[in-house]
């Protein structure tokens, strides 16, 4: 299946799937039934990303929240269509899938940066040493293993080979396989596919055993950069401003920590905390962490985070230029490390 086709029917699909969802109002209620605010937070994680959530719990700087764990998500637009169909009450995903989401009108926000590239923490595309890919035309017929499809690497992989030439056409003919990161890495090296784009701790544990090199990285392409958000449905944000302002702003002070601690400092909070609740068995990946690669203090958004996104989905016809602006998909008015306007 061509790569353009296989994007447009699954950014296509989850559209419908979200919206009419929602109009369904399907899951649990924002606000408690006795119209207090609602103070368990239900949420997945995301491979080996350090949760901020529970990085906060672990610093204690959401005292009073619950934390309810109902799995693992594999990738960011499981995520958005998790939290929209109330399944959870956050959800984190690339920012041009947000993006592409709150185009169609469904009512979530962007709250706090929690993951970016930066020179320490990149995302690679990694493939054999020695292999006979050495040059974007090289992907031309290939097949590439992603996490998710719709996401962050589907959108750097196709602007590392429109800046280096390939028409529409030859893009079509890359084939992205999605895979959770260890299946991609063992993929790759069984030759079950051409490449794989690996993100940061991943990218680092493949990179340690070797036998794999870096085609290339996205900072490579765009610099650092804020690559994430955490989301809110507007309607919890609206009926649990309390817990809402206790949240995004205990997950920056979190993040903020990770941002200016050691890094065995916030790997030594963070894997306590997983041992505690008898998660050890994820903490030793944590050795190859690097950072959160947030370029901003305590996850603050900004336009820039958004507008080079919609710009590639604008090229991509998956939104309708000028339909949007990054302004109506995030708000920094719970993060305290946001200037005051």
């Amino acid at each position: 299946m061509k790569l353009q086709h296989v994007r447009r029917k699954l950014s296509a699909a989850l559209a419908v799937t979200v919206i009419a969802s929602v109009a369904a109002g399907c899951g649990a209620a924002d606000g408690a039934a006795d119209g207090e605010e609602v103070t368990t937070i239900r949420y997945q994680t995301s491979g080996s990303l350090i949760d901020l959530g529970e990085l906060a719990q672990a610093l204690g700087y959401i005292d009073g929240i619950k934390l309810d764990r109902v799995g693992e998500v594999q990738g960011g637009p499981a995520s958005l269509q998790a939290l929209a169909t109330k399944q959870v009450d956050i959800g984190g995903a690339f920012n041009g899938a947000l993006a592409k989401v709150v185009s169609t009108g469904v009512p979530i926000t962007g709250v706090l940066a929690y993951y970016g590239s930066s020179e320490d923490s990149v995302s690679a595309l990694l493939t054999l040493k020695g292999s006979d890919i050495t040059s974007a035309k090289d992907l031309i017929g290939k097949e590439i293993a992603v996490n998710t499809l719709g996401a962050n690497s589907e959108a750097i992989i196709d602007t590392y080979l429109t800046k280096e030439g390939l028409s529409k056409e030859e893009i079509a003919k890359v084939t992205l396989v999605p895979l959770p990161s260890l299946n991609a890495e063992a993929a790759l090296r069984e030759k079950q596919v051409d490449a794989a784009y690996l993100g940061q701790v991943a990218k680092e544990i493949a990179v340690s055993r070797g036998g794999v090199e870096s085609l290339f990285t996205d900072v490579d392409l765009v610099g650092p950069y804020n690559g994430g958000s955490l989301a809110l449905r507007d309607d919890f944000i609206k009926d649990n401003p309390q817990t809402t302002k206790k949240l995004v702003a205990g997950m920056a002070k979190a993040l903020e920590y990770s941002q200016t601690q050691p890094q065995e400092k916030t790997i030594g909070v963070i894997t306590k905390y997983l041992k505690e609740h008898n998660r050890g068995e994820e903490a030793a990946a944590l050795a190859h962490w690097k950072g959160a690669g947030v370029a901003t203090p305590g996850g603050v958004i900004r336009d820039q985070d958004f507008d080079i996104w919609l710009d590639w989905l604008g090229n991509e016809g998956e939104v309708d230029s000028g339909s949007i602006k990054a302004g109506d998909i995030y708000t920094n008015e719970f993060n305290p490390y946001a200037e005051e306007k």
